[in-house]
């Protein structure tokens, strides 16, 4: 059946298909749309999700910086007699791994701290490492320490069973602050 929709200057116009082919037209037009929309979301997901993985990294680290700055003026790390009597906490937690390492790289002695600290519940934890050395004032030539410490933070990777920082995932960001005095 031939469907005459129109008499224009004397011939008559057929409309086959016109329809279906605008139906077709207009859903790929918004599928192309929507697959778009769809690409551009998972990005800003993946995206938002390594940001924050990233601040758990970081706060690590900043936990882990804090613990040892407090800790060090205590006198408990980076000396040639460390006080370790009676616990290191960081954050209410006791502190893992804890290792010293004297040195003797120069005349006045280098003493190197690493220890390990979890980070509250999430499974974030940090590897701080204390460099402790004594060095002549330019002035006075009266020794004075002078400290490093090195704080990387990890989003994941804390092994309750070692009581350290070293569990290693294919997901797992580092974060590092420096900080010396």
């Amino acid at each position: 059946m031939i469907n005459k929709t129109s008499k224009i200057d004397g011939k008559i116009k057929y409309n086959n298909g016109y329809t279906l082919l605008f139906a077709v037209l207009v859903s790929s037009l918004v599928l192309a749309v929507g697959i778009s929309i769809l690409t551009i979301s998972k990005k800003e997901f993946l995206l938002s999700s390594a940001a924050r993985e990233s601040v758990y990294a970081f706060y690590a680290a900043d936990s882990g910086l804090e613990c040892a700055v407090y800790w060090d003026g205590k006198g408990k790390f980076a000396t040639s007699s460390p006080d370790l009597s009676g616990g290191v906490l960081c954050g209410g937690i006791p502190v893992g791994g804890i290792a010293q390492f004297p040195s003797t790289s120069d005349i006045y002695g280098t003493f190197r701290t690493v220890f390990h600290v979890k980070n509250g519940d999430l499974g974030s934890c940090a590897i701080v490492t204390i460099i402790q050395r004594y060095v002549p004032d330019q002035d006075s030539g009266i020794l004075i320490p002078e400290t490093d410490i090195e704080s990387r933070g990890y989003n994941m990777g804390w092994d309750s069973t070692s009581n350290n920082c070293n569990t290693s995932s294919v997901s797992r960001v580092e974060r590092a602050i420096k900080y010396k005095y």
